[in-house]
């Protein structure tokens, strides 16, 4: 499916820029070449009315370029993860934190250890103990530990072993992978590809 839907992309994107070249050669011919030449004032009242229509045909495929490329900017940028999940030690889910429109967010606990929580990056944080930052880059989040005794890991999908990251050095996290905060896990819940884009 996924690759059915960015083949169709791609033609649509040739098509349209095949047709906005056809239009402006034939805008560039009729304006500098047959315009001209025509004496017959009924002939070039013709050429004027298709030199008008190419033009706004011109106009409409090129808004629509402009729009095609601007959502694909905005997709590539955007999350390709839409919630953040908190589970506890027992499997239990905590509560969880939508992705929708953010470009980060921190990893808090309670000063015991014993609770994790995920907030706003903006939100100013009181008597929490902050594990780390995760800051979305051209449509990549990363993780950060900030510096501390507390240990905030990662397990990368597929792999056994939890990896302890070290302090503000930025790691990428990919779909499967689950991080590690005192007592809980984090987790990521992946976009369909229909809402990607």
């Amino acid at each position: 499916m996924k690759e059915y839907q960015t083949t169709g992309r791609y033609i649509l994107r040739y098509i349209l820029t095949g047709i906005f070249a056809y239009l402006l050669f034939q805008i560039f011919y009729l304006c500098f070449y047959l315009l001209p030449s025509t004496a017959d004032k009924t002939y070039k009242s013709i050429i004027f009315i298709f030199l008008v229509q190419s033009v706004f045909f011109a106009a409409a495929t090129f808004s629509i370029m402009l729009v095609l490329i601007s959502r694909y900017q905005k997709s590539k940028n955007a999350s390709p993860y839409k919630t953040v999940y908190v589970i506890t030690g027992d499997g239990k889910m905590k509560n969880r934190f939508l992705l929708q429109g953010r470009q980060s967010f921190i990893i808090t606990g309670k000063t015991d250890g014993k609770e994790v929580f995920i907030e706003d990056y903006k939100k100013e944080v009181q008597d929490r103990y902050i594990y780390g930052v995760c800051n979305l880059i051209a449509g990549v989040w990363y993780i950060e530990a900030f510096p501390g005794s507390r240990a905030l890991g990662i397990r990368k999908g597929g792999e056994s072993i939890i990896y302890r990251l070290k302090e503000e050095l930025p790691y990428r996290i990919s779909g499967q992978d689950i991080i590690y905060a005192g007592t809980c896990k984090i987790t990521m819940e992946q976009k369909y590809q229909e809402e990607t884009g």
